[in-house]
């Protein structure tokens, strides 16, 4: 016997629960003139994997949404992202308080917020984990 995939109707599916973010309205490029655009300038090796990818002009905390406005919810694994979604709040602020002082310097310099980080970090991982902060000290005499 053959197996049919069954569809969802729209009243089966889940429904996300509400959001007060309302996204602004896009009024940049088409996504075909990004897509015309990406293959005329970016490197083969920056590729989408789907056939008809969605195009992602707004974020907020763990959604994004497309050029039309439709809200997804974002499940990928992307960098950053995972930790702490898209644009939250304090994240922001946070970010803006930094690039008003520095934005980005090489790590062969010093800058006290790396060590603060590293050890704030360290404090917070489990006692097993082998991560603790005494564990990542360059100060062990025992490593």
């Amino acid at each position: 016997m053959p197996v049919t995939e069954h569809k969802p109707s729209s009243s089966e599916r889940p429904q996300m629960p509400p959001t007060d973010h309302k996204p602004r309205p896009y009024n940049g490029p088409s996504r075909e003139e990004v897509i015309a655009t990406r293959k005329q300038y970016a490197n083969p090796a920056i590729f989408t994997i789907y056939r008809d990818p969605i195009m992602i002009v707004e974020g907020h905390m763990q959604y994004v949404w497309d050029e039309r406005g439709t809200r997804y919810l974002d499940a990928f694994a992307g960098i950053v992202t995972v930790s702490v979604g898209h644009c939250h709040p304090y994240v922001v602020e946070k970010v803006r308080e930094q690039v008003g002082k520095l934005q980005h310097t090489t790590t062969i310099y010093l800058h006290p917020t790396i060590g603060a980080f590293a050890k704030k970090l360290a404090e917070h991982m489990p006692a097993s984990s082998g991560l603790s902060a005494a564990r990542l000290s360059p100060l062990r005499s025992d490593r």
